[in-house]
């Protein structure tokens, strides 16, 4: 595809939160990458932390703060040489600012805006989103008010799909316990089917665990994958140079 004689910028991923997001993240970069050869491919530098703290647990007053590890990990990226960072990780962005002052100058892509806008994109004004997630994430408000800016509705799961969604990231038999299987994808769609029945015209997978089993669901309702959208603005900025034409910021 001739990328190698192109000037090709740093892209850096700020993971860990969990490995297999990590994992799903550069796998999309490198399949939306144009490329025939490893020439054509994007230098990627990953910080990969799996110790940072929970970010759940912090937001809820319940846990360690994970904010030092965070600006630590963009620190790192930006002394090897990163020249845009993405997170896949959607609670913590309700630490993007302070991580783009640990960043010193570096742009750190916005993926909660990014998924926002895509909805939007594909959904047009006014559709019903609902936004499965952590409880962090939906304590932040983050994509209820990302949604809203874009003239959608966000619509909240109910405490008993929560508890169903809480199970599916965080239990012992969970994604991020490394059950990426066929249980799990079922027990996403039937939460996506009881949320098809209170409205929903399409899920926001907002937590970075969910894509991984949303096979199914997306057979149901258009499924919105904030990691694809990230990915889809880190290669653009890599192969680009523009953090305006990636967007997310």
């Amino acid at each position: 595809m001739g990328q190698a004689n192109a000037v090709m910028r740093i892209i850096g991923i700020l993971g860990g939160m969990g490995p297999q997001a990590t994992i799903d993240l550069y796998q999309k970069v490198l399949n939306l990458t144009p490329a025939t050869k490893d020439q054509d491919h994007l230098q990627v530098l990953i910080w990969s932390d799996p110790h940072i703290p929970d970010r759940t647990a912090a937001i809820l007053g319940c846990g360690e703060d994970p904010r030092p590890a965070l600006y630590a990990g963009a620190a790192k990226l930006v002394k090897g040489g990163a020249e845009c960072i993405g997170i896949p990780c959607n609670t913590a962005h309700y630490y993007l600012e302070a991580i783009r002052q640990a960043a010193a100058g570096v742009p750190v892509l916005d993926m909660i805006e990014l998924a926002a806008k895509a909805a939007s994109n594909v959904l047009g004004a006014n559709a019903v989103v609902a936004v499965t997630a952590t409880r962090g994430t939906l304590a932040t408000g983050l994509y209820e008010r990302a949604l809203l800016r874009y003239g959608l509705k966000p619509l909240v799961p109910s405490a008993a799909e929560q508890e169903i969604i809480d199970s599916l990231i965080f239990g012992p038999r969970g994604v991020k316990a490394g059950f990426v299987d066929e249980v799990n994808c079922l027990g996403y769609q039937d939460v996506c089917l009881r949320l098809l029945r209170s409205g929903a015209e399409a899920i926001v997978a907002a937590c970075t665990e969910l894509p991984l089993i949303s096979g199914p669901a997306s057979r149901l309702l258009p499924v919105i994958d904030p990691t694809s959208t990230l990915a889809e603005a880190l290669v653009s900025f890599g192969l680009e140079g523009s953090v305006h034409r990636a967007g997310g910021l």
